[in-house]
């Protein structure tokens, strides 16, 4: 059994006040002539919760200082998703993330979610995240990086559709979007601990591996670079409705694999009504809210590994010897099997030979047959690397541990795994 507990309270924190300071620490750093060590730009980047902090901070205008001069030149949202959060208005709690089995319903996952303006016909609203800004000029350049995580459990599609989910939305000239296909919401250990194996042939483990810190890397390094030079960053990497690339929850076209059920459902943002005091004043009236329609959500579709398509694809996912899942399912839970884990993904090895997949009954391919030996292996990493290199999400400096951590893997899947 849940239970949710909704009383009367007095006496409210003041929570907002943080989004003013994080305004005025970097326009003291970039205009007060006394600053020790003089700061020419700012950039902010949050992970996470503070991710959805800067998402919250521009929709809220908080880029402009008290004495109307732009803050920050450049904002990197990593693995926010759609959301905002209780960063402002009374009662808030910041640490509220609304997933489906945890904190339900506080205003985290609300419209608008695109940065471009959208008008909402069920609700008559028209916004956007970026709407609120003093002047034009004060919008800084913006990355928004998603996980194939976010897709499943912060209804990360919101922020290029349209409120229907019929169609693409056009992204704000400063802005770029990147997903990082079958990433979970964190970077996660390799080899992966014993005690997350499943007990499942082929073998699942919970808790997904691919290494995507490296592109956090690349990506703050594009991000100084067009803030500081001008030097216009890679162009958007995310799933379209367009290209088939995203897709409803019933349209991904999953492999069988024995013993893994793919998600029936995903996290859902709804339109909610916390009374009429609420868009004008920040206060909440009614509490549980009043439920309407759910935004329609969608996925990254898969290739026939199961691994995403249509983002940044890392050299896990190009030189495969697993499929990599963004999302984990509540398979050792009492109840509520079909729902998903926070946070964490599945991580499934590959059948290493034509007699391993035929013995598990295994649709996706054996390395074998993917590679004629591991020297093949490494050609194929190696130019993966490149190829990342090349399109600006891996660094040089990063490319040795990339094709060192791939060299472990194949190592671990022949002989530790086995």
């Amino acid at each position: 059994m849940i239970y949710e507990l909704v009383y009367r309270a007095e006496d409210p924190a003041v929570v907002g006040l943080g989004l003013a300071a994080i305004r005025d620490v970097i326009s003291h750093a970039k205009y007060d002539a006394d600053t020790r060590f003089p700061v020419e730009h700012g950039i902010a980047v949050g992970v996470s919760q503070t991710g959805r902090f800067l998402r919250h901070f521009l929709y809220q205008g908080f880029n402009t200082d008290e004495q109307g001069r732009p803050a920050y030149d450049g904002i990197y949202a990593i693995t926010a998703g759609a959301g905002r959060g209780s960063f402002n208005h009374r009662f808030a709690q910041p640490s509220r993330d609304a997933h489906r089995y945890s904190a339900f319903f506080y205003p985290t996952d609300i419209f608008p979610f695109t940065s471009q303006v959208q008008h909402d016909p069920r609700t008559w609203q028209s916004d956007g995240l970026l709407a609120h800004a003093h002047h034009a000029d004060h919008i800084p350049k913006m990355f928004q990086v998603n996980t194939g995580y976010e897709y499943w459990g912060r209804a990360a599609s919101l922020i290029h559709t349209t409120v229907d989910g019929t169609r693409d939305m056009a992204l704000h000239p400063n802005e770029r979007i990147y997903h990082l296909a079958s990433a979970q919401h964190f970077p996660w250990q390799f080899p992966p601990p014993e005690e997350m194996q499943q007990e499942t042939d082929p073998a699942v483990y919970r808790g997904n591996p691919l290494d995507q810190s490296v592109n956090y890397r690349a990506l703050l390094v594009r991000m100084v670079e067009w803030v500081d030079e001008e030097t216009a960053p890679p162009e958007s990497q995310y799933p379209r409705i367009e290209t088939g690339t995203l897709a409803a929850v019933e349209a991904v076209d999953a492999p069988a694999i024995p013993g893994l059920a793919f998600p029936k459902v995903m996290h859902t943002a709804y339109r909610a009504d916390y009374g009429p005091r609420w868009r004008t004043d920040g206060v909440v009236t009614a509490q549980p809210p009043r439920l309407d329609s759910p935004f329609p959500g969608r996925v990254p579709q898969v290739d026939s590994l199961g691994n995403e398509v249509g983002g940044v694809r890392n050299v896990g996912v190009r030189a495969p010897l697993a499929t990599y899942l963004p999302w984990n399912l509540r398979v050792d839970a009492p109840a509520n099997k079909n729902e998903m884990t926070d946070f964490y993904g599945t991580y499934v090895p590959l059948p290493t030979t034509k007699a391993k997949k035929e013995a598990t009954g295994d649709p996706r391919p054996s390395i074998e047959t993917l590679y004629d030996s591991r020297s093949a292996y490494q050609d194929q990493v190696q130019q993966a690397a490149d190829a990342l290199i090349e399109q600006g999400f891996l660094l040089p400096d990063d490319r040795e541990r990339v094709v060192e951590r791939a060299a472990q893997v194949w190592t671990w899947v022949h002989e530790g795994h086995e």
